[in-house]
C-alpha cells in the first residue's frame, strides 16, 4: 500500500478523550498512547480478552479488550465476538500482521482502536480513520486523505511543522452532557405504615416524612456520610443522620411531624447536609386541608453526590432563605432572622495609593467591627465561635458581606487596638501572616484583623455546582478582558499594564465592548477567566448562552444580580466580584492582585483571602467588601 496523505489538527486533553469524541464516527482509531494503554487494560488477565469501562470527560468508553502480543499468530487469537464493548481496543504486536484483524473486527461493525508504536506502519486506513499521536502540550490528530497505510511518527512531524509556520487549526472537545440529577424523594405516610400517602392532610393529625437519596448511574468514590433536616414553618428543626451507599439509594429517612389546625399549605425546608455543608436543598409544600404535597428545588451543590468529599473540612455554614438562614456549626442547625442586614459602612478619601494613614483606616475598619459584631451575635445567640482558619460556606442569595462579620464581642465607642494591627496594618513591618493572631489578650472592646471572616478564615459564597478546575494543566492560563468604552481610558490602559506585570502578556486578551454587546462577545469567548470591567449598574442582564467550558468570571462591579445567570445558565465555575461599587483604579489593582495568585496555583478562597490582607497592608479594608462565588478549592489548573 501507498503512504497517505493526512488532514492534521490538534486539540486540548488525552487521546482517549478524543477517542470518546471520533468514534463511532470514525471505525478505526490508530493511536500512540502508554498511559491511555494502560487505562484501557487495568486488571487485564495475560491471553484473555475482557471488558472494561474508562470514564472520559466526554463519555464513558466501554472497551473490549485484546493485548495481541500475547499470542503468536492471528489464529490463536480467542473470540472477542462476545466480549462486551462499544469498541474494540486492541494492542499491536510486532510478531505477525494485525491487519487482517482489524479489518475482521471493523467488518462486524465494531469501531476498533488499534494501540501501537509512534513508527509503525499501519495499513487499511481510509477516510473513516483517524491517527492520534501527542505534541506536548496536544494531542495530534489525523485523518487520512485517502486510502492506504500511515504511521503516527509522520503525523506527529507534520503537524509540528505546520505548528512552526502558524498553520495548524485546533478541534475543540463537545462539551459532556449534563449528568442526571440525583432525586430526592419525599414522601408523606401515616405513622408506622410502610407506603406513602397522596392528597390533602387532616389539620392537626400526626404524620410521619420520609426522605430519600435515590439512586444513580454515577457510583460515589465511598460510602458518604450525610444529615437530613426538616425545618417545616412553626415547628422545630429535626435532624437525622444517614449514609448513602456508595453505588445505591440510600436508606429512607423518617421524620415525625403535627400539622396545624389551620387548612392551608404547610411549607418548611428540607436540606440535606455533607458535614456542615447544605449541598441540597428543597421547598416542601404539605397540603393540609386539601391539594397535593409539592417540592421546589431552591438550591444544590452537586447533580450527583459524587464531589462532596472535600467539603467534610469545612466548618461552618450559612443557608440564607429570604430574611431568615439556617446556621450549622457543629451541632444540629438553628434558624436565625437577617431583618437589617449587615451594609457596609461608606468608604471614601482614599489616597493615590488606594489607602489611608492609621487612625482613617483604624476608623473605618471600627464602623465595619460594630456592624460585623452585631451580625455575629444574631447568628450565634449563645455566643458560640466558628473555629478560626478553616472553610466557611455561604448559601443562597444575599447581599450580605459575610467576610466582615466580626467574632469579638465589640460595640460603638472607645476601643482598644490590637498589636496585630499595627503590626500588619499600614505603615506596621508587615512580613508573613499567621495562621492565627499572635496576640493572647483580646479582653474589652478590642480592634483586631483577626476578628473578621474574612482575613481569619476561608469565605465560599457558591451559587450552584462547584467546579474544582478551570484550566488543564497543559497551557498557560487565558484571560479575556472586556472593557466598557465609556470607563476611564487612562486608568483601563494602566490595569491592562498591570495585569500584563502579573501574568504572561501572551496570555491576555481585550476589547473595548458595550454593555448591549457583552453577551454576544462572552459567548463567542473561550478563554480561562473572563475578566469584565465595567462600571456600576451598567450591565442589567447578561443573557449568555451556555459555555463549552467553565471560566471563571471576575468582576470589577457589583454582580450579584448576575451571579445566577453566569454560574447556572451560563456553566461558569463561580464569579468574583465586589459587594460595593469600587474605584476604577482600585478595582483593577484588586483584581490583578487575585488573578495573579490564582495564575501561580493557589485556590480561589485562598487567594482572595491573602489579597485582603495585602489591601489592609496599604491601609484599605475594602478587601472585606470583595465575594468568592464559588467553591473555596477552584483552582485555575
Amino acid at each position: 500500500m501507498a503512504p497517505v496523505e493526512f488532514t492534521v489538527t490538534g486539540g486540548e486533553g488525552s487521546p482517549l478523550d478524543f477517542v470518546a469524541a471520533l468514534t463511532p464516527i470514525k471505525s478505526f482509531v490508530v493511536v500512540t498512547d502508554p498511559g491511555g494503554w494502560a487505562q484501557v487494560s487495568q486488571g487485564l488477565a495475560m491471553g484473555h480478552p475482557a471488558s472494561t469501562a474508562v470514564a472520559m470527560r466526554v463519555r464513558v468508553l466501554r472497551f473490549a479488550v485484546l493485548d495481541l502480543r500475547h499470542f503468536p499468530s492471528a489464529s490463536a487469537l480467542p473470540s472477542i465476538t462476545d466480549v462486551p464493548g462499544d469498541l474494540v481496543a486492541l494492542h499491536d504486536t510486532r510478531s505477525w500482521d494485525s491487519a487482517p484483524v482489524v479489518r475482521a473486527v471493523r467488518g462486524l461493525g465494531r469501531p476498533v482502536v488499534l494501540f501501537t508504536a509512534a513508527h509503525t506502519w499501519v495499513s487499511d486506513v481510509d477516510s473513516e480513520s483517524v491517527l492520534m499521536g501527542w505534541s506536548a502540550p496536544h494531542v495530534v490528530i489525523a485523518v487520512p486523505r485517502g486510502p492506504g497505510e500511515g504511521r503516527v511518527e509522520d503525523v506527529v512531524f507534520q503537524f509540528r511543522e505546520l505548528e512552526r509556520r502558524r498553520m495548524i487549526t485546533y478541534t475543540a472537545l463537545p462539551a459532556p452532557p449534563p449528568p442526571d440529577d440525583r432525586a430526592v424523594s419525599v414522601v408523606v405516610a401515616l405513622p408506622g405504615a410502610t407506603e406513602g400517602i397522596a392528597g390533602a392532610l387532616r389539620p392537626g393529625a400526626d404524620y410521619e416524612v420520609w426522605v430519600r437519596v435515590g439512586p444513580h448511574h454515577v457510583p460515589l468514590p465511598g460510602d458518604l456520610e450525610l444529615r437530613a433536616v426538616l425545618g417545616m414553618n412553626g415547628r422545630a428543626v429535626q435532624s437525622e443522620a444517614f449514609v448513602l451507599p456508595a453505588d445505591a439509594a440510600s436508606p429512607w429517612v423518617s421524620f415525625p411531624v403535627t400539622t396545624p389546625y389551620a387548612s392551608v399549605p404547610w411549607s418548611g425546608e428540607l436540606v440535606i447536609y455533607r458535614g456542615a455543608v447544605p449541598v441540597h436543598v428543597e421547598q416542601v409544600v404539605l397540603p393540609v386541608g386539601g391539594g397535593e404535597s409539592k417540592t421546589r428545588l431552591r438550591f444544590r451543590l452537586s447533580r450527583t453526590f459524587a464531589d462532596l468529599e472535600p467539603l467534610s473540612s469545612r466548618v461552618a455554614s450559612i443557608m440564607v432563605l429570604g430574611q431568615r438562614a439556617l446556621v450549622a456549626a457543629g451541632g444540629d442547625p438553628h434558624w436565625v432572622s437577617l431583618d437589617g442586614g449587615c451594609e457596609l459602612p461608606p468608604v471614601s478619601g482614599m489616597d493615590p495609593w488606594y489607602g489611608k494613614d492609621f487612625p482613617a483606616f483604624c476608623a473605618d475598619l471600627a464602623g465595619l467591627a460594630v456592624r460585623g459584631a452585631a451580625l455575629h451575635g444574631r447568628l450565634f445567640p449563645d455566643g458560640g465561635v466558628v473555629r478560626r482558619g478553616a472553610v466557611i460556606t455561604v448559601a443562597g442569595e444575599t447581599r450580605v458581606p459575610w467576610a466582615s462579620v466580626y467574632d469579638l464581642p465589640f460595640a460603638d465607642g472607645p476601643y482598644r487596638v490590637c498589636a496585630s494591627l499595627q503590626r500588619f496594618g499600614p505603615f506596621g513591618v508587615g512580613g508573613a501572616v499567621p495562621p492565627g493572631c499572635p496576640e493572647p489578650d483580646h479582653s474589652g472592646n478590642v480592634l483586631c484583623p483577626f476578628g473578621f471572616w474574612g482575613l481569619s478564615s476561608v469565605l465560599e459564597q457558591p451559587a450552584g455546582p462547584l467546579a474544582w478546575q478551570v484550566a488543564p494543566r497543559s497551557r498557560p492560563v487565558e484571560v479575556a478582558m472586556a472593557v466598557d468604552p465609556g470607563l476611564d481610558r487612562t486608568l483601563t490602559q494602566r490595569h491592562v499594564a498591570e495585569l500584563m506585570s502579573f501574568l504572561p502578556p501572551e496570555s491576555i486578551s481585550s476589547a473595548y465592548v458595550s454593555p448591549p454587546e457583552l453577551a454576544r462577545a462572552l459567548s463567542d469567548e473561550r478563554a480561562d477567566v473572563m475578566h469584565l470591567v465595567y462600571d456600576e449598574r451598567a450591565l442589567d442582564a447578561v443573557d449568555v448562552d451556555g459555555w463549552p467550558h467553565r471560566p471563571l468570571v471576575v468582576m470589577t462591579s457589583p454582580a450579584a444580580h448576575l451571579v445566577d445567570a453566569f454560574v447556572n445558565q451560563a456553566g461558569a465555575a463561580g464569579v468574583i466580584c465586589p459587594e460595593v461599587a469600587v474605584d476604577q483604579g482600585m478595582a483593577g489593582w484588586v483584581s490583578g492582585m487575585v488573578l495573579a495568585r490564582l495564575a501561580e496555583g493557589m485556590s480561589a478562597g485562598e487567594a482572595l483571602r491573602r489579597t485582603r490582607w495585602e489591601m489592609l497592608g496599604r491601609g484599605n479594608v475594602m478587601g472585606l467588601a470583595y465575594t468568592l462565588h464559588a467553591g473555596a478549592d477552584l483552582r485555575l489548573h
